[in-house]
């Protein structure tokens, strides 16, 4: 005959309702992980961002202040969205005004990524003298391509920039961001 225990009874009563608030806190846990988690890794799939967005124009300065027929060096301020957060990077570009036309490269070399500087009336890369004219075509050296030309605009006296990566080591100018 066996002797059933009252107290072995309740024990497991609240083994079993213990276990059950346990494993619903858990799935409460989870579930809001997995929400928050799957929100910033799929939302910038369909973000409609793209080639007119407004936040992809950069204020280089006032046009005035460019220097005719000069090589002029200026950083701006690029903001980059990552999905989770908003960025911003300081990139040098390299200005020419000449009359009405001014033309903006990267200073970034096409090359394996140095950066470009300017001396007298050409571009040189230092890394591995490659040069370039002031159109930005090849003068010499490793490089595959000439210079990265930016698209630009003017509103009222403000020169825009709307900066953009290039891959590198390559002979077709091709957009990374």
């Amino acid at each position: 005959m066996s002797v059933h225990n009252a107290t072995e009874d309740n024990n497991t009563e609240r083994r079993s309702f213990l276990g059950v608030i346990a494993g619903l806190i858990g799935a409460g846990i989870s579930a809001v992980l997995g929400v928050t988690i799957g929100r910033f890794a799929v939302s910038p799939a369909f973000s409609t961002g793209g080639a007119d967005d407004a936040k992809g124009w950069t204020d280089i300065g006032p046009l005035a202040e460019i220097e005719e027929g000069k090589l002029v060096k200026k950083n701006v301020i690029v903001s980059q969205n990552a999905g989770w957060g908003q960025f911003n990077s300081q990139k040098a570009v390299w200005v020419i005004k000449k009359g009405d036309k001014v033309t903006i490269f990267t200073a970034v070399c096409p090359h394996l990524g140095c950066t470009v500087n300017a001396k007298a009336e050409e571009f040189i890369c230092a890394c591995h003298d490659s040069k370039w004219d002031v159109a930005g075509n090849s003068l010499g050296g490793p490089t595959p391509r000439g210079l990265d030309s930016l698209e630009h605009k003017i509103e009222g006296d403000v020169l825009k920039v709307r900066y953009q990566d290039f891959k590198q080591g390559i002979t077709q100018k091709e957009v990374l961001s």
